[in-house]
């Protein structure tokens, strides 16, 4: 178990680097939006098919990967940025940003939900 978290953190924290580098900020979004987004995503997903597959891929997919690929420290050091030159722009970011990740996580459990629930009959 331990592995498996140690090597899903280890390659989400790359991709987020890699990634992170490439993607401006914008004036209303931080720049670990589309990241955090993928993650809330891939979390909903993992979610959905966590009693299908063996708890090692939960742990190296959600606590692992996940949870190396998104960044809430960033995050929030983001909103400080955008707060200090304007406060309503960091609480619509906010607001906004955790509203797009929770509905990306429903999409990603619906998901899974639908494509898991076809391939295995109960």
């Amino acid at each position: 178990m331990f592995a498996a978290v140690f090597v899903g953190g280890a390659i989400g924290s790359l991709l987020r680097e890699a990634f992170s580098a490439q993607i401006p900020g914008a004036p209303i979004l931080t720049a670990t939006f589309g990241i955090n987004v993928v993650a809330c995503f891939i979390l909903g997903w993992l979610y959905a098919v966590r009693h299908r597959v063996h708890a090692h891929v939960v742990h190296l997919g959600a606590v692992g990967f996940c949870g190396g690929l998104s960044t809430f420290s960033s995050f929030v050091a983001e909103l400080e940025r955008l707060a200090i030159s304007n406060l309503w722009g960091a609480v619509s970011a906010a607001g906004l940003e955790i509203a797009i990740g929770l509905g990306a996580a429903m999409l990603g459990e619906g998901l899974g939900r639908r494509l898991h629930d076809q391939q295995v009959p109960e």
